[in-house]
């Protein structure tokens, strides 16, 4: 282990001019890509989830609908075959 912190150490004491020869600018352009590359990923990531969203709900409601339907027949029913107890 101490053998690699020495070999790293001799290699940043020899190539020191190396390490900054990347333009200010450059490292810019490059932060700015690499978030634009982040929020859309994170644009995607959100897309598909609301997609995911989108089918569950439909399926959900497909299911759902006769069932709906059912009750609004049960409910008309049971409205119509009430009785004022007598009073008219």
């Amino acid at each position: 282990m101490k053998d690699i912190e020495k070999n790293i150490a001799e290699e940043l004491k020899n190539s020191s001019e190396l390490a900054f020869s990347t333009s200010d600018d450059e490292l810019f352009k490059r932060a700015t890509v690499t978030a634009n590359n982040q929020q859309g990923t994170k644009d995607l990531l959100a897309l598909g989830m609301a997609s995911i969203w989108v089918v569950f709900v439909s399926i959900f409601m497909k299911i759902l609908k006769p069932i709906f339907k059912q009750m609004a027949n049960n409910s008309e029913k049971i409205s119509t075959t009430t009785t004022n107890n007598g009073n008219k």
